[in-house]
């Protein structure tokens, strides 16, 4: 079917070691993308100050009933 090498006096698929350099490949780009905080709630966009405390009110109740019910 495929080659093989011979790595350490074991054969070794051709096909094992592309998947195996692909992999290293993900994990390096992965390890060196930067960090995202998901924590940070997306900003309020309100026409108002008004319309920006009701939904910062309505967000803390919402949270708050959250834990209440977690609990």
């Amino acid at each position: 079917m495929g080659g093989y090498f011979n790595i350490a006096g074991r054969k070794v698929a051709t096909h094992h070691l592309v998947l195996g350099v692909l992999a290293g490949y993900g994990l390096v780009f992965k390890a060196v993308m930067p960090k995202t905080d998901k924590t940070q709630a997306p900003p309020i966009k309100a026409s108002s100050d008004e319309e920006s405390r009701f939904i910062q009110d309505f967000l803390k109740a919402a949270e708050a009933e959250d834990k209440k019910a977690a609990h």
